[in-house]
């Protein structure tokens, strides 16, 4: 005769379903960002090398990554709360444990030596690097008008904005269940 499941246990396999849910929606939003960023860098690039004088365009290219890159990160924060709840929270509700967290620690590499070569770097703040770097010739030919000067302030924003993108992404990353592993949270062993 099977054993009787408590309501306690279902209803936290239930909540267990929906996190999993909610995090895998999240990813995909994530996915979905990574694309916006990859083809509104497609379409400046695009656009500045199809003529000259329009490199300027590039200029908006860090504010965009920016704005995407904290985008990501925010859902990133998001899974790691959610996973952080399943481990600490909801598994000692189910006998025997959910275990996903525990297995993922156990069998994890140690990526820490390939942190910089993190897609994500190349993704966000690269690519606002790089849009700076192609701009700098076309800004460098202006003359010292009203309009240089707006494009160069522009520039250091953009320099400000892809330094903290930077930021954005090297701290999520760091901050990462995958790259520390599981924090010994209280009751926890």
């Amino acid at each position: 005769m099977p054993e009787q499941v408590s309501p306690e246990h279902e209803s936290a396999l239930a909540e267990f379903t929906a996190l999993r849910a909610e995090i895998v929606a999240r990813q995909n939003i994530q996915q979905g960002l990574l694309s916006l960023q990859l083809t509104a860098a497609g379409a400046l690039f695009s656009l500045a090398l199809s003529g000259a004088g329009r490199s300027a365009a590039l200029l908006i290219l860090p504010l965009i990554t920016y704005m995407l890159a904290g985008r990501h990160v925010s859902h990133s924060y998001a899974c790691q709360s959610i996973g952080t709840y399943i481990r600490t929270k909801l598994s000692a509700r189910v006998r025997g444990g959910l275990g996903w967290e525990h297995w993922l620690k156990a069998h994890r590499a140690n990526p820490r030596r390939y942190r910089a070569l993190n897609p994500l770097f190349i993704t966000f703040p690269g690519i606002s690097i790089l849009a700076l770097v192609g701009s700098v010739p076309y800004l460098a030919a202006l003359n010292g008008s009203s309009t240089a000067t707006m494009l160069w302030l522009c520039w250091a924003a953009g320099a400000v904005l892809a330094a903290s993108s930077s930021r954005l992404v090297w701290r999520v990353r760091s901050d990462s269940f995958l790259w520390t592993g599981p924090t010994s949270e209280a009751g926890e062993t």
